[in-house]
């Protein structure tokens, strides 16, 4: 099987240091989940792979599962995960591991790439790349949703955004744009 290499960013090598630029554009592929999203797929051997994940911001990927494991690379931009009833930002330069059965939602703030490495890896377009879960599933075992953002905490059935919190992932706000009260249509429920 030959090596695959693939050039996914601009690199710019000094003496100490190296940059990288990494587009915020769209990129080829419509991605499951989001109505915004798009990625590139990279390098798979189908046990484990590699894909670039564009969410333009405003936009983001309901809870959700996954059938493996994911280690994710924020590249660029200013995002959200929601994992276990707490929202956290995520921004270029940092990494964290998801595993697959716990749900997530993943958001953008601004517009907002991500590496993500995953085994076992399904194709950037695979509708079972990803499984759509209940809203409550990813609040704490207590039923409390933080957003470690914005100082919010709420209690079900109340959710972030009746407090004025921008990062809520609920289906209903998914792919709101800060600017715009009024949710966008097409995202999965």
């Amino acid at each position: 099987m030959p090596l695959d290499i693939v050039t996914w960013a601009e690199s710019l090598i000094a003496e100490e240091h190296t940059e990288l630029t990494i587009g915020h554009d769209g990129r080829p592929t419509r991605i499951h989940g989001a109505p915004d999203a798009s990625g590139q797929a990279l390098v798979t051997n189908g046990a484990v792979g590699a894909d670039l994940l564009r969410l333009p911001g405003g936009s983001g990927f309901v809870p959700h599962t996954h059938p493996g494991h994911h280690v994710l690379v924020v590249v660029a931009g200013i995002g959200t995960i929601t994992y276990a009833g707490r929202i956290h930002e995520t921004r270029a330069g940092q990494v964290y591991l998801v595993e697959g059965a716990v749900p997530h939602a993943v958001g953008a703030i601004t517009d907002h790439v991500i590496l993500a490495v995953g085994s076992p890896h399904k194709q950037i377009d695979a509708e079972d790349r990803m499984a759509p879960v209940p809203y409550e599933e990813v609040i704490s075992l207590d039923g409390e949703m933080t957003c470690l953002l914005c100082a919010v905490t709420t209690t079900a059935p109340e959710r972030p955004h009746s407090l004025g919190c921008p990062h809520c992932p609920c289906p209903e706000c998914v792919g709101r744009s800060p600017a715009d009260s009024s949710p966008r249509s097409g995202v999965l429920a």
